[in-house]
């Protein structure tokens, strides 16, 4: 079995979207080197990637999930030497924060797929100083690795091109307009041999003014006619940009819970700048890049009318200034994806930044934070800075031979125009249609730059994309009304994000419907996870949950969250005013209603002190109230509808003890015959629990009455002293 799977010495490498995508990349890339294909979303998904990376536990247990025996190692430093006895390839830790692919021993050199850079061959100081000796061992299982179902590429750029189907009217208009410019300007060259040879030679002051007068007539029909394709290719460009705009929000409004825990969003929202960069690639090969060519051809046609060996010479320096890039690409385009993925990162360190203004000031962070900010953004400039280099560079190298070709060009006619093989017009005239050709193959040399910016850019925001959606299919699951008295039943629920440890293992209790539980632990036990499962905020490992007569997993999302509402610790409010704010989900409620949730939670009475009250706009995340207060709003939007089951989870953390006491009152009356939870630490909001469960390291430890906790001895019993 030892090289049963290997393919030769094909060393893949999928390069990583992100910092944090590293592990799976890595992964993808073995499951492509024994001939699967895997993308990176799959993988983050199987390895439960975060916003830290993955850890090796996660690995594991993907790698396993994905249909490989595996087995996490620690390497002692020898093992380096004895390389050829080990199953590679094999995924191991670099630099102590980094993933990487140990595929082969090369000579005195070991091959390395990083995926932040790609294929590396390393020396023995270099592995043994980088490498910690941890190492993921990973063979395919036959029974299992091949019967995954296998991806397929998703065609990058190509994707995209199915958008401009509806704009083929528009985009017929254009390239026709394109067409008319270029044969007018074709029109120059013949017009300057003209003035040449008919004109200046002969002294032909009547046909100077006829030259003259078509070149006025030409230039203003040039000029309206470029007027009217700009204004055709904004408008394509705008809609293009737009519905791609369009697909990016939907998407996002689709995904779960955990892709949102697992990101930055100042990383996510930087992927809205790539879209620009899309946008113009499409505009260049749908618009400029089939005129250029076809006006190209033309002028290659009348070149070779004039000179087949003037003809020749501009093919071969048009070739030259095409070789001349080939060496720079690789490298532009590790440069590139580099730049984009460390922008976004930045990106994501000032939105943390800003969020966490309060705290960054109460810790004196600030000049730790200004370290940081130097030194991430200087690499950023740095990389900016070669990159643009390697522009200049290959611009410039570009730019010379078509210099040394003009010179050569004009010397060559000129031979040819001593041997009377040309006319001076013609020579002028061709040397003006073979800037059509030159001015081709440099569109295509800054095409193939920014086709390597937006392929980067296209893989950054396919993944979004492309990330598995909260509901998969178009199906419709059934919508149900849930009685308020209604039991919750929790059978052998099994939880665990991916890539972490279970947080709910072999689960089952009972929550009695119509009453208040109070469900109590330590940090960490499993109460806030148990609730948003319950929530359908989290999807179950296995087992199921049944609330009455219905299983949570046989009900819609959206039937289930209007029914089964959780109020967080910290909620979250948009820059809008409080009546839009409430008004979110619930469209058609009316005034009077969200007055009610307010008073019954005990924010009327702080609202109407605002100066526009409930119109009154809230800062960003609610920035403009106190912490109590977003709370207080929190539980008034929660009971807007007085759903069948209301999930608190240290929703009144905030409040002092009078006035926590004063919402509870009115809270509890308000929900008299439905279900209310309550997860707490506070012995005050404990005791006005009809039930109460302790968790312990996602088991139950005890439940029942409050009477049956008071009668027996324990830890429990610390919950309920005050």
């Amino acid at each position: 079995m030892f090289n049963l799977f290997k393919l030769g010495k094909n060393y893949e490498c999928v390069l990583q979207l992100s910092e944090e995508d590293c592990g799976a990349a890595c992964l993808a890339a073995i499951c492509k080197h024994y001939g699967r294909f895997l993308s990176i979303n799959r993988c983050r998904d199987a390895v439960g990637t975060g916003q830290l990376g993955t850890t090796l536990l996660g690995l594991k247990r993907g790698s396993e999930a994905l249909g490989f025996n595996a087995r996490a190692v620690k390497a002692a430093p020898a093992i380096v030497d004895k390389i050829k006895e080990i199953q590679l390839p094999a995924i191991i830790h670099w630099r102590g924060h980094h993933w990487v692919i140990l595929y082969d021993q090369r000579g005195k050199n070991y091959a390395i797929a990083d995926p932040a850079v790609g294929i590396r061959y390393v020396s023995r100081e270099e592995l043994t100083t980088a490498w910690n000796g941890v190492m993921l061992l990973v063979e395919p299982d036959p029974d299992r690795f091949f019967q995954q179902p296998q991806e397929e590429a998703k065609g990058g750029l190509v994707r995209f091109f199915h958008r401009i189907l509806p704009y083929r009217g528009l985009l017929t208009q254009v390239l026709a307009l394109n067409i008319v410019l270029g044969l007018l300007a074709l029109g120059t060259p013949v017009l300057i041999q003209l003035l040449t040879d008919d004109v200046l030679v002969r002294g032909d002051t009547q046909l100077l003014t006829v030259v003259v007068s078509a070149v006025v007539v030409m230039s203003l029909f040039s000029s309206c006619l470029q007027v009217l394709q700009s204004t055709m290719i904004a408008h394509f460009g705008q809609r293009l940009q737009l519905g791609l705009v369009l697909e990016f929000a939907r998407k996002i409004l689709q995904l779960p819970l955990n892709y949102y825990e697992a990101r930055r969003s100042g990383e996510i929202s930087s992927r809205l700048r790539d879209i620009n960069e899309i946008n113009q690639l499409v505009s260049q090969i749908v618009v400029l890049l089939p005129s250029q060519f076809f006006i190209a051809v033309i002028s290659l046609c009348l070149m070779l009318f004039y000179s087949w060996k003037l003809t020749l010479a501009v093919i071969l320096f048009a070739g030259l200034m095409t070789v001349s890039t080939l060496p720079f690409l690789p490298i532009l385009q590790q440069k590139t994806r580099n730049l984009l993925v460390l922008g976004a990162e930045n990106q994501g360190i000032l939105v943390e930044t800003f969020k966490g203004a309060q705290v960054l000031k109460t810790t004196n962070a600030a000049p730790q934070f200004w370290d940081e900010f130097q030194s991430r953004f200087g690499r950023l400039a740095n990389l900016t800075f070669s990159t643009i280099q390697i522009g200049i560079i290959n611009g410039t190298i570009a730019k010379l031979l078509a210099t040394l070709g003009g010179v050569i060009l004009l010397g060559l006619g000129s031979i040819l125009v001593i041997q009377g093989e040309l006319s001076i017009g013609q020579m002028l005239a061709f040397n003006a249609l073979q800037v059509n050709v030159l001015n081709l193959i440099d569109s295509l040399i800054n095409f193939i730059d920014e086709y390597f910016r937006s392929h980067t850019a296209v893989s950054r925001l396919l993944e979004v994309i492309d990330a598995t959606p909260e509901v998969v299919g178009g199906s419709q699951k059934p919508v149900a009304q849930i009685s308020g008295d209604a039991d919750i039943r929790c059978s052998h629920l099994q939880f665990h994000h991916p890539g972490r440890v279970d947080l709910l293992e072999d689960f089952s209790l009972k929550l009695p419907g119509g009453k208040v539980t109070a469900l109590i632990g330590k940090s960490g036990c499993g109460k806030s996870t148990l609730a948003k499962v319950i929530a359908g905020l989290y999807q179950l490992n296995s087992g199921n949950i049944r609330i009455g007569f219905y299983n949570i997993q046989d009900l819609s999302l959206d039937c289930l969250r209007q029914q089964v509402v959780y109020v967080p610790q910290e909620p979250h409010f948009w820059s809008r005013s409080i009546l839009e704010n409430f008004r979110l989900g619930t469209p058609y409620i009316s005034f009077e209603e969200i007055v009610k949730a307010c008073q019954i939670a005990d924010a009327d009475e702080f609202i109407s002190q605002l100066p526009n009250q409930y119109q009154t706009v809230l800062g960003e995340f609610g920035a403009n109230l106190s912490g109590g207060q977003r709370q207080r709003l929190a539980i008034a939007r929660g009971i807007l509808t007085n759903p069948p089951v209301l999930i608190l989870d240290e929703a009144t953390a905030g409040l002092d003890p009078v006035s926590e006491s004063h919402v509870l009152d009115r809270l509890l009356e308000y929900r008299q015959g439905k279900s209310t939870i309550l997860i707490t630490h506070r012995p005050s909001v404990i005791n006005r629990a009809d039930w109460i469960v302790m968790l312990d390291k996602g088991q139950v430890q005890i439940q029942g009455t409050p009477e049956t906790f008071l009668s027996q001895q324990g830890e429990h019993l610390k919950f309920l002293s005050l």
